[in-house]
């Protein structure tokens, strides 16, 4: 995350790279922009839970994706989606969880249920 002091003159997205052109009053300044938060942010919006995981997955786990784990967790358990809660929490470390969801998925699974509801 970046402070930007300035105005907005363009945003320019090639070989895919994101740059923001900045004019801060006596120089134009450029800032590269994070693209797998990009296309998170995206995956979010459009409820892609698969996809923001794949996204988040080979990411260190620091406070920023610790809490964009826990944001798809809550949309996971909003939407239903216990395989990607279940994933989320085991990438916080809480175990409980993860392993409670678990063993719900493989009760599921198990029983061939089709329109489980939390």
């Amino acid at each position: 995350m970046y402070q930007i002091k300035g105005d907005v003159e363009s945003i320019e997205r090639s070989e895919g790279k994101t740059e923001v052109l900045v004019d801060d009053g006596s120089n134009t300044v450029s800032y590269n922009l994070d693209e797998a938060l990009i296309e998170f942010g995206a995956a979010l919006e459009y409820k892609g839970l698969d996809r923001a995981v794949e996204i988040l997955e080979p990411l260190e786990l620091t406070p920023e994706t610790e809490a964009n784990w826990k944001t798809v967790a809550k949309m996971a358990l909003e939407q239903q989606n216990l395989y990607v809660a279940e994933r989320c929490y085991a990438a916080l470390g809480n175990i409980a969880k993860a392993d409670y969801l678990r063993k719900i998925n493989k009760l599921v699974a198990a029983e061939g249920i089709t329109n489980f509801r939390v």
